[in-house]
Parts: structure tokens; sequence; C-alpha cells
């Protein structure tokens, strides 16, 4: 047991240890293919406290590189993510989780599913593809017209203006290209309900991203 615990302590102070472990928390939160110079930053931090995560995540949070222009909203949100954001964002009220679980799995992430200890991937490229995103849009919109079982949403309380029912949705002004594309499907929908305001927002890019 004591040269088990050895290995163990060997490589957990490897510079290697400190490497993989900021990179991976640096692809998470930050980007795909983060920046070296964080992720050399974050792993000197855990080598300098012993490996105490939260010093790590912090130097990752005080970084410039974390909150350059190039990290904002670089991350696709995971099918979970998505889910539970949209139904945040849409104020639902869950009565039954089964039926979110089931979309979760539709998109791609079923619970406790994954085989290898590694988990689901930390890749946009790996969640997103033309499959991905009409599955992604036909969940938002079944979600805000009330189609999805056991979870009922309001969206009378949102104001009849798409540009209003976007920042309201998102906190933030929706971008030009989401804008025209919004103003485009309601022409040809021949209709502009709170509801298929708030699917097409939340199905958005704008709302995909993290």
């Amino acid at each position: 047991m004591e040269d088990g615990e050895k290995v163990l302590d060997i490589l957990a102070h490897h510079p290697s240890t400190a490497n993989f472990i900021s990179r991976k928390l640096a692809q998470r939160f930050v980007a795909d293919i983060p920046p070296q110079s964080l992720v050399d930053k974050m792993a000197k931090t855990f080598l300098d406290t012993d490996g105490d995560i939260r010093a790590v995540m912090k130097a990752m949070l005080d970084s410039k590189e974390f909150w350059s222009q190039g990290a904002y909203q670089a991350k696709v949100k995971t099918p979970f993510e998505l889910v539970a954001s949209s139904v945040r964002a849409l104020n639902g009220n869950v009565e039954d989780a089964f039926a979110l679980a089931n979309q979760v799995g539709n998109l791609g992430e079923p619970l406790y599913r994954k085989q290898e200890p590694t988990g689901y991937s930390n890749l946009n490229s790996d969640w997103i593809n033309s499959a991905a995103l009409l599955g992604r849009m036909n969940f938002a919109l079944a979600l805000a017209q009330n189609k999805v079982p056991g979870v009922k949403v309001d969206v009378t309380r949102l104001n009849g203006d798409p540009n209003a029912i976007a920042k309201a949705l998102l906190s933030r002004d929706i971008s030009k290209q989401t804008q025209q594309a919004i103003e485009k499907a309601l022409q040809e929908k021949k209709e502009q309900s709170p509801a298929l305001v708030a699917g097409l927002v939340i199905g958005s890019p704008d709302f995909q991203r993290r």
C-alpha cells in the first residue's frame, strides 16, 4: 500500500500532471484550444500550491486570457447545459423531469450513460453538427410552445417585440445575424407569437454559447 501511495504522490507532483489538469480546466471554461500562456500560468499555480484546485481556478479567472475577446462565448453548451439553461431562461415550472432527461439524451448526452470514465467531451466539434443544431432548435420550439411533457412555461410575460424578448432571455442584445434570422423566420411563418419568438431565440447561436 505504501508503494502504491508513493507512486500516486509522484504522479500528483509531476509537472505533466499539472499541465494536463490545467489544460483540461482551461479547455472546459475558456476555449477548445486554450492559450498556452494560460495553461502555463495555471500549471505553475498547481505546482506552487501543491495541487490546490481552488487556487488554480482563481489563477484562471484572474487571467487576462480568461477575459479576452477571443474567449468570450467561445464554448458551446452541452445538451445538459442547453436544456437546463433553456428551462431557467423561460422560468419553466418542472413538474416531471423525465421528459427533460429524455431530451438531453436525444441531443447526445444521456445522463449517466457515458461508458468511459473520462466523461463526455468538452470540445465544441463533438456537440455541433447539422443534425445536432436541428435537434436543439426543435427542442427550443417545443419547450417554448409547451410541447415538452412535465414542463410548463408562461411566455405571455414576455413583450411581443422580438428584440425585447431576446434581450429578456439572453440578458443582452442579440447579434445582427440572429436578429435577421428571427425576422426572416417570422416573415415566412407569418406570425409573431411570443412562444415562437422565444423558441427561435433559445435555438439561436447566441443562446447556444456560454
